[in-house]
């Protein structure tokens, strides 16, 4: 991230779109490559609950019946918090973003995101799936990370409830 035109700390502000290049490294990171890396990541931690489902899966009477185990809606929160958390604290980015060329630093002063910002980043937006909302939940996950559209910096509120910013690599 670039430093502030200042030389002192006490003279620090947060950064502005207008610090960061239009375009290549260290850019700030468009809304479409985003959901692209969204979409692998989401498609990541489905695939696991995908497979039980399709083993529980039997027809009865000619209709297809689903017996989903109790344990999978948790164990899918458990897992897409762990792999959103442990991907951003190793590695500063998820399977996702290292294919579309994106890195999550700290919105301050580009540094990692430390331990709890990597999982506030990671508990906010898998969270609202534990609501008691039904097929709502899913339209509120999802329009969690569409929060990251709007705004100057694209920072959505995973990155503010985590303190981070998502920018290009390439």
């Amino acid at each position: 991230m670039p430093p502030s035109e200042s030389s002192g700390t006490a003279d620090r502000r947060p950064p502005v779109a207008e610090d960061f290049p239009r375009t290549g490294p260290f850019s700030l990171a468009a809304p479409a490559p985003r959901f692209a890396a969204r979409a692998v990541d989401l498609a990541l931690v489905l695939a696991p609950a995908a497979i039980v489902v399709a083993f529980t899966a039997r027809t009865v009477g000619g209709q297809v019946r689903l017996d989903i185990p109790a344990w999978l809606g948790p164990s899918l929160l458990a897992l897409g918090v762990t792999y959103e958390w442990l991907s951003v604290l190793v590695a500063q980015r998820t399977v996702g973003k290292a294919l579309f060329g994106l890195r999550l630093v700290r919105y301050g002063d580009g540094g990692r995101p430390t331990t709890a910002q990597a999982l506030l980043r990671a508990l906010l937006p898998w969270s609202v799936l534990a609501l008691p909302l039904g097929p709502f939940a899913v339209a509120l996950f999802l329009c969690v990370y569409g929060t990251g559209i709007a705004g100057s910096l694209h920072r959505g509120w995973p990155d503010l409830a985590g303190g981070t910013i998502e920018l290009s690599t390439r």
